[in-house]
């Protein structure tokens, strides 16, 4: 397994893991984010790639903290094909998400995850993760 930076060939590939992870995507519309990331500083699309084909993807971006010094990560998106979900796939995007995110200068990683989706607390507790929900809130606001 390599993971690496996510191309526009990837699209086709990364089409069926969004499909994979309810968020259904063309090819065209994947090229289009890819590129908006790509112009976007401190931020990084990776995919895993088993056998030539994108079978995972994660996207990571940087900020500034305010009320702290330095910097944190948030995973904006983790996804695994369902064909090769349990294989270690998941683990090693999240882990180079963690090696962006220390050569960016951050000192933590953040994400959400929805709840329903089973299998998600356990693995992000499993990777270390500690699920703050009880202390914080998450509002959205769609604009």
């Amino acid at each position: 397994m390599e993971i690496r930076p996510a191309r526009a060939a990837d699209a086709e590939a990364m089409a069926l893991v969004f499909a994979d992870w309810d968020h259904p995507l063309e090819p065209e519309a994947i090229v289009a984010r890819l590129r908006e990331w790509e112009g976007t500083p401190l931020a990084r699309v990776l995919v895993a790639e088993i056998g030539g084909q994108a079978v995972g993807v994660a996207a990571v971006a940087a900020s500034p903290q305010l009320a702290r010094p330095g910097r944190f990560a948030r995973l904006i998106g983790l996804a695994v094909r369902a064909t090769h979900r349990r294989q270690g796939v998941a683990a090693a995007l999240l882990r180079a998400v963690e090696d962006q995110a220390r050569a960016w200068g951050c000192n933590r990683v953040e994400l959400t995850s929805s709840r329903w989706r089973a299998e998600a607390p356990a693995f992000y507790e499993a990777m270390g993760y500690a699920d703050r929900s009880p202390e914080q809130a998450r509002y959205v606001r769609e604009l």
